[in-house]
């Protein structure tokens, strides 16, 4: 009881904190923060935006083991450093805020239109409320539509008066406290004679495959995430930040180090999974029924100590809450202000406001019909990086693309239709290679044509 009421005092007092955030009444402040972000602010938003599918690791790395590291974390790595020195500098230069924008004022209003509503189907945070949903429901033994509703009203309810800088503020703190907590957990774990070192020995002796490349994964699943990281180059949550910081240095050297950040975090997490897994079989428990490794092996470490406990359970919830105000904004401002200029209307930050609530709600519905988050990754990712990636790559180093109205079209009915073939076990092979490598031929066809 000690332990959930600490958490809740301490969210509540995010919340009060957030709202607080005071933004001009312009929308370069409210969506970007005037362009003035440090690199200590951008790389704390960096790194708890990323994060946000963190009970995904967890049941990864129970299914397949450590090769999760590779497809949940090297590839997005790479990606990232390729977005800070390749794709970063060649954003600034179009001088366009959104991938919205720039498709609109490269190639017209048709496949903007389109390309927008993907895009906003992607950026919807419904599965991290479903992650976040699941956490608050384990934690607080509540049920899981209440947790979703509670996780969204704490997540996002400051979004709507601070706009940006709210979101900036509270990703500061709780990117000190998702650490914290689970530094605490992780050392805890490995000095403690229960599990530790030891652990992991029983584990590698149990489990080999676990630690084996591929593991338990198929060749094509783990290429599909290294075709999915290039979703990187298309986050707007990266152009909001390229636009957000103080110049280009700024942003390069922040997501270098968010790299670093996000490969500690991902050591932590990846090994605490690991060490569950063992816990699990020890005690006769099939660790592929839970739905949060860290909450359980946190409730058994920190048993009789309410105030670890607390930290952790601040730290694992500030990991999803982080990523679902960003993503809850970015919806909101693509709906409402990227799509208003495509049609040619005036956007007013009440209107990003009305945006906000509307997102939400569509959020909390489709939450209803998906058990696990990477199903959305999988689904709107994909179709976002088939009908996408080709024509910002083209724009951005100005390569003219023929007919890009055609290709986005046609490369999303096929991913469409091999999705389909998949669902029927006709094939296993994943369709976003039959989309990109569509898009990709589309271009050469007629750069050389």
């Amino acid at each position: 009881m000690f332990t959930t009421y600490l958490v809740s005092f301490f969210f509540i007092g995010l919340l009060i904190y957030g709202y607080r955030a005071k933004s001009k009444n312009e929308i370069i402040d409210f969506a970007f923060s005037s362009r003035k972000l440090t690199t200590p602010a951008l790389v704390a938003t960096l790194v708890t935006t990323w994060y946000g599918g963190i009970n995904e690791i967890g049941i990864e790395v129970i299914h397949n083991g450590v090769v999760t590291w590779v497809y949940f974390g090297l590839f997005y790595y790479i990606s990232a450093f390729f977005y800070a020195f390749y794709i970063a500098p060649k954003i600034l230069t179009k001088d366009h805020s959104s991938l919205p924008i720039l498709i609109f004022k490269t190639y017209g209003k048709k496949p903007a239109l389109i390309l927008t509503l993907i895009l906003i189907l992607y950026l919807l945070p419904a599965p991290y409320l479903l992650i976040l949903g699941q956490i608050i429901s384990q934690i607080f033994n509540i049920n899981l539509i209440s947790a979703i509703i509670i996780g969204l009203i704490f997540s996002t309810i400051y979004t709507l008066k601070g706009g940006f800088k709210s979101i900036i503020k509270t990703d500061q703190i709780q990117f000190t406290f998702m650490f914290l907590g689970f530094i605490i957990l992780f050392i805890t774990l490995i000095i403690s004679d229960s599990f530790g070192i030891n652990s992991l020995k029983n584990l590698i002796n149990h489990r080999p495959d676990l630690f084996s490349i591929p593991g338990n994964a198929q060749w094509s699943y783990i290429f599909m995430f290294a075709f999915l990281s290039l979703i990187t180059f298309l986050d707007p949550s990266f152009y909001q930040r390229t636009f957000s910081g103080e110049n280009i240095h700024t942003v390069k050297k922040s997501i270098l180090i968010s790299i670093f950040f996000w490969f500690l975090f991902d050591i932590m997490t990846i090994t605490i999974a690991l060490i569950y897994i063992e816990y699990a079989i020890s005690n006769g428990i099939d660790p592929k029924f839970t739905t949060s490794p860290y909450v359980e092996i946190a409730e058994v470490v920190f048993y009789g100590k309410p105030i670890f406990m607390a930290i952790f359970f601040i730290s694992l919830l500030s990991v999803v809450m982080s990523t679902i105000d960003s993503y809850t904004f970015l919806s909101a401002y693509t709906f409402k202000h990227d799509l208003n200029v495509i049609l040619g209307k005036k956007t007013t930050i009440s209107d990003i406001r009305t945006g906000t609530l509307i997102i939400l709600l569509l959020s909390f519905i489709l939450t209803q019909f998906f058990d696990r988050a990477l199903y959305f990754w999988y689904y709107f990712g994909g179709y976002l990086l088939v009908s996408s990636f080709v024509p910002l790559i083209c724009a951005l180093f100005n390569v003219k693309l023929i007919n890009p109205i055609y290709m986005i079209v046609i490369s999303i009915v096929l991913t469409l239709f091999w999705d389909i073939l998949i669902i029927n076990g006709i094939t296993s092979i994943p369709a976003v290679y039959i989309g990109l490598i569509f898009s990709f031929l589309w271009a050469l066809f007629y750069k050389f044509k």
